[in-house]
C-alpha cells in the first residue's frame, strides 16, 4: 500500500514496516469483540500468573495458583469443543523476533513454544517446546540448566519468568505483559481514573483532554486509601474566571470515557506496545475518534512505535483520507456461525484490481461490496421475510 507511507513504524534493523493502527469493522455478532477476547485469554494466560505468583504479600498466598484451560470453545459443532484453542503470535521487542504458541482445552494446557530469532537474520533458535507436561528445551536454556518439573497448570513461559534471569525469555514475557487491554464495564471510568490520581498523573491526562478539546481543569478526590469504597471524583471547570465542581458521574459519557483512556494512551506513546480497546468509537464524538487515530499516525508523536488495535462500528472513520487500506479489516459470520477476518486490501474488484486507495470506502461497505455488510436492506424489510 502505498498511501500513509510516513505513518509506518520502520525497524531500522531490516527495513521492516509495521502498520500503527488496526481497526475492525463489521455487523453485531459478527466476531470483533470475540478476537480481541481470544487476543486477551491468550496473553492473560502468560502474563496473569506472572503478575499474581510475583507478589509477596500475605493477601496473594491464599490465592490459589491459575490454571490456564479452554471453557469458550466454539460450540455450533459437535467437535470443536473438544478440540484444543490454538494461539500463535510473532511480535519483535529489542532487536529479537519472536513466535510464541499456546494450545489449551478444558482441562489444561495442551502445547506450547517459544521461538526466536534476531531482526534481520535467518537462523532460529527454539527455547522450548512444550507437550502436554513434558518440556524439551532448546540450546540455550540447557546452558541455563533450567528445570522441567514445574507447575503444569501454567504456561511454561510464565515459569522461566518467575523462577529464572534468562535475557530471551523476560523479553518475551514482559512484552507479553505490557500489553493494555482495554473494555469499559460498571465503574470502570471512576475507578480508573481515581487510580491515575493516585499516581499523580493529572497533568498528563488534562493535556490529552485537552488537546482533544474537552475543556477540564483538574480533579479533586474524596476519601483515602482506607476508604476506597466511598470516594469520589469531582472534575472542575473554570468558567468565566470561576472554579466550577461536578462530579465524575454527571460528566459526558464520551469525556469520562476519554478521562479513562487518556493514561493508557500516553503510556503508549511514550513506551511502545500494544494497546487493545473494544469499541473504542462508543460514546466517543467522530472527532476525537480521528484524534485518537491520528495520535499513532503521527510520527512525532508515536515516537517508540506503539500500535492501537480496536473495534468500531463507526463508518465515518472508514475513509481514505483517515485510514490505509491495509488498517481497515472486517469479521462476519456465515452460515455455520463461524467468523472470518479479512482485509480491505485483500479485497479485488469484479475487475479483478485491489479496491483503489482513492475508493469512498463507506459507502462501498454500506452498500456490501466488501462482504461485511451490517445487512441493511433485510432489516429495513424484515416484514416483507
Amino acid at each position: 500500500m502505498k498511501e500513509f507511507k510516513e505513518s509506518l513504524i520502520i525497524d531500522e534493523k531490516d527495513g521492516q514496516a509495521f502498520l500503527p493502527v488496526s481497526v475492525i469493522f463489521g455487523p453485531n455478532a459478527g466476531g470483533k469483540s470475540n478476537l480481541l477476547l481470544a487476543m486477551r485469554r491468550m496473553f492473560d494466560s502468560v502474563a496473569y500468573p506472572i503478575f499474581l505468583l510475583s507478589r509477596n504479600d500475605e493477601e496473594a498466598r491464599d490465592i490459589p495458583r491459575p490454571k490456564v484451560k479452554g471453557t469458550d470453545a466454539f460450540r455450533f459443532d459437535n467437535w470443536h469443543s473438544q478440540e484444543p484453542s490454538d494461539f500463535e503470535i510473532y511480535f519483535r521487542t529489542k532487536g529479537q523476533e519472536f513466535r510464541y504458541t499456546l494450545s489449551f482445552d478444558a482441562e489444561g494446557i495442551t502445547s506450547e513454544s517459544l521461538i526466536r530469532k534476531n531482526v534481520g537474520g535467518t537462523r532460529k533458535a527454539i527455547l522450548f517446546e512444550r507437550t502436554g507436561s513434558k518440556v524439551e528445551p532448546g540450546s540455550s536454556l540447557k546452558r541455563a540448566r533450567v528445570t522441567t518439573s514445574f507447575n503444569a497448570d501454567i504456561p511454561y513461559l510464565s515459569f522461566l519468568a518467575l523462577n529464572y534471569d534468562i535475557e530471551f525469555v523476560d523479553m518475551a514475557a514482559e512484552w507479553i505483559a505490557s500489553a493494555k487491554f482495554i473494555d469499559f464495564n460498571f465503574r470502570f471510568e471512576e475507578l480508573v481514573l481515581e487510580k491515575m490520581l493516585e499516581q499523580k498523573d493529572e497533568s498528563v491526562l488534562i493535556g490529552i483532554l485537552k488537546a482533544a478539546g474537552i475543556n477540564i481543569d483538574g480533579f479533586r478526590v474524596e476519601g483515602g486509601e482506607e476508604d476506597f469504597e466511598n470516594r469520589r471524583v469531582w472534575v472542575r471547570h473554570v468558567v468565566n474566571g470561576k472554579p466550577y465542581e461536578l462530579r465524575l458521574s454527571k460528566e459526558s459519557a464520551g469525556t469520562r470515557k476519554m478521562m479513562s483512556m487518556a493514561i493508557s494512551l500516553d503510556n503508549a506513546l511514550k513506551k511502545g506496545g500494544l494497546l487493545v480497546i473494544d469499541e473504542l468509537d462508543s460514546k466517543l464524538h467522530p472527532k476525537l475518534l480521528r484524534f485518537i487515530v491520528a495520535l499513532f499516525h503521527d510520527p512525532a508523536v508515536n515516537k517508540s512505535g506503539a500500535q492501537l488495535l480496536f473495534t468500531s462500528q463507526d463508518v465515518s472513520i472508514m475513509r481514505n483520507d483517515v485510514l490505509r487500506r491495509d488498517e481497515i479489516w472486517f469479521a462476519a459470520r456465515d452460515e455455520d456461525e463461524a467468523s472470518s477476518l479479512w482485509s480491505l486490501s485483500d479485497i479485488h474488484e469484479p475487475n479483478g484490481n485491489l479496491v483503489s486507495k482513492n475508493a469512498a470506502f463507506d459507502r462501498q461497505y454500506l452498500s456490501g461490496r466488501y462482504g461485511a455488510d451490517p445487512i441493511l436492506d433485510r432489516f429495513l424489510y424484515w416484514e416483507e421475510g
